[in-house]
This record gives structure tokens, sequence and C-alpha cells, in this order.
């Protein structure tokens, strides 16, 4: 039981239709009490004008009593009737006349003084006060008094028992009715919410009836138009998510198929080794052994890169302020020796200071790094790769080598993974251009080839510039 009243709670709390309910429940909670206060104030002033119409009727009666005999005011008012006022089923009634000197003229002597307005006399006038120990409504008027020139002060006071009961009667009408509207209100909200969080539960249920792989657009068909936005913005992840997997998959069987062939060498040249007895023949077979692992690990190196590029796009609040151009001249400097080996003129024209960009100087490194090595690979010996940055807005990095050039027709092909030219004989994996866009559309750039002046290719990479500081 226990465990249910908690699955109950956890409900009420964190779903959506229990968190509209419990608002709503709120409000209404809220509005009843103010209702309550608002009714009850209403009531008691409703309550109030017929007995007050009485009281002003009373103290007008004994207004049309009051005399002047020449010697002082007098009221006309029989004992008999005097009675008869102060006779009520209910409520004490008591009535006084008083001069302006303070002298009573008749009746009751209970009846508090009250300064008279800055005008004199006046109508009939209401207020509340105690007398007795009681709460009393007292109508009263200041009336002059004919022949004598004075004014005398009447008073009509009434306990407030039928004004009372006759309010409460106004309040226990209006309120009782809502003991069962708001708890009605409430179970339609809840029966209304019900029906129209449907489109939903139905949602529900196509989606957990769903194959794990099936990432296919959901239907808008149907839904509210509230949803729709929602529903939209899923199916544009699911396709992102979509395409993501499908790269992947496309990744990982490419690597596969291209660590397939390196490995198979290697094992063939490993029982090739193992089966020689000359020394040199021995020598020659653990030089391929160790160019084929080579290979495998410059491979392996540059999917490590991709595939940390790749990650690097879901965050890249990890980038910081880079100068290109010293990057520049680290990586060429790390790369004097593959050059060298190759006679290959390699410079780098210092034409910027500074060329300030934003982004990963790891992932900046490595396509600099696989940039410069293309150039090497493809550039025959004693050739030349000239290196430069220009800082302006685009940051732009050219790269100029004397090879054999890339054909019009290749130029958008190159940059495909595993992609490589036909008819070329320097030895590569079809994945340091890939690296390079890959690396640049990250950091916000471009990427192009072009024809170099020195009669090989030129590859541009614009990036945005960052501000120095």
């Amino acid at each position: 039981m226990p465990e249910r009243r908690y699955r109950w709670l956890h409900y009420a709390f964190n779903s959506l239709l229990g968190e509209v309910l419990l608002w709503i429940f709120t409000l209404l909670l809220f509005l009843w009490a103010l209702s309550v206060v608002m009714t009850y104030q209403v009531a008691g002033s409703i309550a109030n004008q017929p007995y007050d119409v009485t009281l002003a009727n009373e103290v007008a009666a004994l207004a049309k009593l009051v005399s002047y005999d020449g010697q002082r005011v007098r009221l006309d008012f029989p004992g008999a009737a005097g009675e008869l006022l102060h006779t009520d089923a209910k409520d004490k009634v008591l009535f006084n006349v008083t001069g302006l000197a303070g002298e009573r003229v008749a009746g009751d002597g209970d009846l508090p003084w009250i300064d008279p307005p800055e005008n004199g006399e006046g109508g009939v006038r209401f207020r509340d006060d105690e007398v007795g120990g009681e709460d009393m409504r007292i109508a009263y008027q200041f009336v002059p008094v004919v022949g004598s020139g004075r004014l005398v002060l009447i008073q009509v006071a009434e306990t407030r028992h039928k004004r009372q009961a006759l309010a409460a009667s106004i309040v226990s009408g209006v309120i009782v009715p809502q003991f069962v509207i708001v708890p009605l209100a409430v179970l339609l909200v809840y029966l209304g919410l019900t029906h129209g969080i449907t489109p939903l539960q139905r949602l529900q249920r196509e989606l957990g009836n769903r194959r794990p792989a099936d990432l296919s657009p959901v239907s808008v068909a149907g839904l509210p138009e509230e949803i729709k936005p929602l529903i939209e913005s899923m199916n544009a992840v699911m396709r992102r998510l979509d395409d993501n997997l499908l790269a992947q998959r496309r990744f990982i069987a490419d690597a596969a198929h291209q660590l397939k062939t390196p490995l198979t060498g290697l094992r063939t040249q490993t029982e090739l080794a193992l089966r020689e007895t000359d020394p040199e023949a021995l020598r020659r077979a653990l030089r391929h052994v160790a160019r084929g692992s080579e290979r495998m690990s410059h491979l392996t190196q540059q999917l490590l890169s991709l595939a940390r590029a790749e990650a690097t796009s879901e965050q890249p609040g990890q980038f910081r302020k880079i100068d290109l151009a010293a990057l520049v001249r680290q990586v060429a400097a790390d790369a004097a020796d593959p050059a060298l080996a190759k006679s290959i003129n390699l410079g780098f024209e210092d034409g910027e200071s500074t060329a300030t960009v934003i982004g990963s100087e790891f992932l900046l490194r490595e396509m600099l790094a696989n940039l410069i090595d293309n150039a090497i690979k493809y550039t025959p010996p004693k050739g030349e790769i000239a290196l430069r940055v220009l800082g302006s807005d685009p940051v732009r990095l050219e790269i100029d080598d004397s090879g054999c050039g890339i054909h019009v027709s290749e130029r958008e092909r190159v940059f495909e993974r595993f992609y490589r030219v036909i008819g070329v004989d320097a030895e590569g994996s079809g994945l340091g251009l890939a690296i390079v866009r890959e690396v640049a559309e990250l950091h916000g750039g471009t990427v192009s080839i072009g024809d170099s002046p020195l009669g090989g290719a030129r590859v541009r990479v614009s990036l945005p510039r960052g501000e120095a500081g």
C-alpha cells in the first residue's frame, strides 16, 4: 500500500497531467476562498439594506413628533408607542432624542452622543457602534425644531441578529453549492485534459512499438498544433541521428576494408620471414613488415584523427584562440626530415606575424600535418613545397607543390574518404584530404584545390579570423 501511494504521488507531481491538475486545483481553491470573503462582505451589505430602511423610517417618524412649546423641546410620543418601538422578535431596539446641549428629550439614555456635521442638519445617516456590550446598527439625524432655531439629535439603534441571520443565509445559499461545483469543475478539467493528451498517449504507443533501428519520421497528421513543432524538431533530430549512424556504419565498413589489406600483407610477410633462412632475404622480409606496420600505424592514426574530428563537432566549446601562422611553422619544422629525405625544398613564407583563429589546436595540427604529408608524398624528389598564411578575414592557408597536380574532374572526389587518384604511385590511405575538409568545416571554414604556380596543386584552406587578444 505505501508503495502504491508513493507511485501515485510520484505521478501526481512529476506528470504533465498531474502538474496541470495541481495548479488548477490550487487556483480553484484560491478563487473559492476569495469568493467566500467577497460573498460575506456583499451579503452583509445586502442584509443591511432592508433593515436600514426601517430604521430610517423610524427616525423620520420620530422627527415629525418633535415640537417646541416656547420653553423647551418635547417629543409628542405616547408611552404605548414607545413600548411598541422597543418590541422586536429577535433584536433589541433603542431610541433617543437629545438636544445639542446634551439634554435628553426622550428615549433611552444608553445611546452615545455624536457631534453634528459641519453643515448642521442633513439626512438620515448610519453607523455601527457598541451599546451595552452589544453590536448595534444606529440610524441618526440632526433635525431642526420649528420655532426654536435649535437642532435635536434623533437616534434609533437596533442589534444585528436579524441582519447576521440574513447574511448567513445569503452566504450559505451561495457557498454551499460551490462545494459541489468546485469538485465537479476539477473532474471536468481532469476529463478534458485526459482527452486532450490522448494524442500524446497515441504518440507514446507508436514510438514504444517501434523497432530500435527505426528512425523514420513520425507523422504529424491528426496531432494538435501545439505538439506539431515538438514532433517536427524530434523528426529533425532523428534524421540527423540516422545520418550519423549511416555515416558511422559506412566509416566502420570502410575502415575494416582498409585495415584488412595491410593486416593481410603483414601476416603474409611475417610468414615469409619465418620461412627464410637466408639472412639477407630475412632482412628484406622484415623491412617489408616494418613498412607495412608503418603504413598501418599511419592509417590507424588518420582514422583516430577523423573520429576525433567527428566527436569534437558535438562539443565546439573546447575551442580557443590559435595563432595559425605559429602553428604552421611548428608543423613545417616537424616535417623537415621527410622533406629532406626526398631533397624537397620545404619553405614557409612568413608574410603574417599573427593570424588568429578560434579552434582546436590538436585538430588544426592534424589538418596541417596531413596537408604537408600529402604534399611531400605527391611531390617528386628535388621538388618544391611552399607554405603561406594570409591574415585577412578569412585567414587563408595556401600550400603549393611542384607535383603532378590534380585534374579538375578529381578535385572534389579526392576529399571523399578512402578515395585515391588512379594512376598515382604514391602510397596513401585516401584519408588525408578527408580529414582536412572535416577539420576545416568543423571550424567554419572551407577547403579548395586549384593550380599552383609551381606546376602542381594549390590547396587553400579558409578559416574565420578570430579576434586577437
